[in-house]
């Protein structure tokens, strides 16, 4: 068998299995990304939170009596705004936003109380980057002059509340990312967007369907 389907065969085993024995979860999510980058950053200037949006499935797959493994594939709008001093101006001048789309995939750990309403989750995102862009004053959708990272690395933490509605369950849920690579290595003098990595909070909302009827 070639190495590289092994990792597949792999997981289509323990998903067939999962379901055979009523141990899976899908769903739906969606909300909102408040993303900014974090690290250098060009003279007399900050980033700020960026709102974006983000929607995606969800496959659970019980591990134990509290403890789910759970793939989440996902479209995620990121960035940043880039907000100056300007001389003359009492409030810092928001002049720059820094768009970035990803297809990302979360693989989490979550662990539920004994009531199986609240969680809390951890682990980590594998992003592919879309498509970028750079809005400067009026002139929105640029291009950014700059080589950024096609795959970005993150890991997640958070918690949530689970709402039982008959059968299925709806879900709360507040989770903060943190990038774990550098997306450039520009120098800080060259380039608007210099050494950053992404970091941000989400908050989610969605729904939870086990494929066989289950008091967890």
């Amino acid at each position: 068998m070639n190495k590289d389907k092994r990792p597949i065969v792999f997981l289509a085993l323990i998903l067939s299995c999962s379901v055979a024995m009523g141990q899976t979860k899908i769903g739906a999510l969606a909300g909102l990304n408040m993303s900014k980058l974090s690290g250098d950053a060009p003279a007399n200037s900050t980033y700020t939170n960026l709102m974006g949006g983000n929607f995606g499935a969800i496959l659970d797959v019980k591990l134990g009596k509290s403890l789910y493994l759970s793939f989440q594939p996902s479209y995620s709008q990121e960035g940043t705004k880039i907000t100056y001093n300007v001389k003359g101006e009492p409030e810092p001048v928001d002049s720059i936003k820094i768009h970035l789309n990803y297809f990302s995939l979360p693989i989490l750990l979550k662990v539920t109380s004994t009531n199986h309403r609240f969680y809390a989750l951890t682990g980590f995102e594998t992003g592919m980057l879309l498509n970028s862009s750079i809005d400067v004053g009026d002139q929105l959708g640029q291009d950014i002059d700059s080589d950024i990272a096609q795959v970005n690395f993150a890991i997640h933490f958070g918690a949530g509340i689970r709402i039982p509605v008959g059968f299925p369950c709806l879900f709360v849920e507040l989770r903060y990312s943190q990038g774990l690579v550098n997306i450039t290595n520009e120098p800080l003098n060259t380039n608007v967007i210099p050494r950053v990595k992404t970091t941000g909070f989400k908050i989610l909302a969605g729904i939870e369907i086990p494929l066989s009827k289950s008091k967890n």
